[in-house]
């Protein structure tokens, strides 16, 4: 029992959300899960019913207030009147508010494609976020901001689907540089994650903030209809059913390299005594000092016409010194290694070490680099031992133009190992598929 007659035991739910609708232990929370998993049904379940026991002024937000009426709203009505409170409630139609008759609570619906209305609101203790991953990074610190109000525990729910590593909510939830650097795995694997931030202010007071982390999938949901769930289990593209089914953060529109596996041991298994050493490759993009330097080492088969990915160094704010010391592999085998040519005193000083390095050649531009890598007919990176290059290839997709088209070098991140392998690949003699001899260099054939 909660209050005011409503007892949440009457509710039928799915035992992995029981715990959220008495869960108050937070101050931010994100609910992040596939297609179909109760995650929206449970934010505002929860809020109809933290609305009903206690006065609370409410903000229902997303980025378009024309989507809010026929989502949010209703869904909001829905949980109240599950909970069976709604005749206690009156709702306004313009613009979108619900009061409640007996305590004073108050529910606003808005958009933020304009601010100002937003600003204009006070007193706000409580935020609700439907769609997410649909603001910038900013939009979500500014609605932290908004939470202003001092004698009560104030709260902040954000839900959507896990798309893009470049969205906002990846980048305030899973990155240490930008936001509270949860673990992408950990999550997947726990289903549930808790931090707690202390920060000590100028004053030397020390402010905590609780974040908790909620992930789902439809097996959650015990109340889907089987169509629905028939046509999330036969989904056939990988990258959908990533997202849809397995509620995992992957890419959403048209993947750069779309041809790309991932293996374990993959040197060992496809190159190591299988491939002569004229066909190993090494590249590097140096970054610089906000980006991340990264090298590769790869090899290809141009019998299967495949290309191994299997060794990468991949990180930022190192001095040179630095770089050479755990670029050192790099120098195996003493396979020309090229490198992005806008830093020519970098390659010079790594020539100084010993390095057989030389400037990438440009010229033939971006959408040659592309294509080449786009004509193998697989590229397996190695999962284990290149990480940060197997994110980057499930992540990279085209930005289009207004027209829907793709635009060949212009992405939705900034791919340092797909640069990296147009780089490292650039003496090789690529012929288009049509155009490809049976001319083997494969040991063994």
């Amino acid at each position: 029992m909660i209050d005011n007659d409503i007892d949440v035991n009457e509710v039928t739910m799915t035992e992995h959300f029981a715990d959220m609708f008495v869960d108050d232990d937070f101050d931010i929370l994100l609910l992040i899960g596939g297609y179909g998993s109760g995650k929206s049904f449970t934010g505002f379940l929860k809020t109809a019913i933290k609305a009903t026991v206690e006065k609370r002024k409410i903000l229902v937000v997303r980025k378009v207030y024309s989507t809010i009426k026929e989502s949010c709203y209703e869904d909001l009505k829905d949980g109240l009147e599950i909970a069976g409170v709604l005749d206690e409630w009156k709702f306004i139609k313009s613009p979108l508010e619900a009061n409640h008759l007996v305590n004073g609570s108050k529910i606003i619906f808005r958009g933020l494609d304009d601010w100002r209305k937003i600003k204009s609101i006070k007193n706000i203790d409580y935020i609700i976020v439907e769609e997410a991953d649909e603001m910038t990074l900013e939009d979500l610190k500014e609605l932290r901001k908004r939470l202003r109000v001092t004698g009560i525990k104030k709260h902040i729910v954000f839900m959507c689907n896990p798309v893009s590593r470049a969205s906002s909510i990846y980048r305030m939830f899973f990155t240490e540089d930008e936001g509270f650097g949860f673990d992408e795995e950990e999550l997947y694997e726990k289903r549930k994650l808790k931090k707690i931030d202390t920060i000590e202010l100028e004053d030397g007071t020390k402010e905590t903030v609780t974040i908790k982390v909620h992930h789902s999938t439809y097996k959650d949901n015990l109340f889907l209809p089987p169509t629905f769930i028939y046509e999330l289990e036969s989904e056939k593209d990988p990258r959908l059913k990533r997202i849809a089914c397995e509620g995992k953060f992957g890419a959403d529109g048209d993947l750069v390299l779309h041809n790309a596996v991932f293996e374990e041991n993959v040197f060992e298994r496809y190159v190591q005594g299988k491939i002569f050493k004229e066909d190993y490759y090494r590249g590097v993009d140096w970054g610089y000092s906000k980006s991340y330097a990264t090298g590769l080492k790869m090899a290809v088969n141009e019998s299967l016409n495949e290309l191994y990915v299997y060794w990468e160094f991949y990180n930022r704010r190192m001095t040179t010194r630095e770089l050479v010391k755990r670029m050192e592999p790099l120098k195996e085998d003493n396979v020309k290694i090229f490198a992005d040519s806008a830093s020519a005193q970098t390659n010079a000083d790594f020539r100084d070490e010993g390095f057989r390095i030389f400037p990438c050649d440009k010229s033939k531009g971006i959408e040659y680099g592309e294509q080449m890598l786009r004509s193998f007919s697989r590229i397996v990176i190695d999962m284990g031992r290149c990480p940060n290059t197997k994110k980057e290839a499930e992540e990279c997709i085209y930005k289009k133009d207004k027209y829907g088209e793709i635009v060949p070098g212009e992405y939705n991140i900034d791919p340092h190992s797909i640069d990296t392998m147009r780089y490292g690949l650039g003496d090789r003699k690529y012929v288009p598929l049509k155009q490809r001899k049976n001319k083997s260099r494969f040991i063994g054939v």
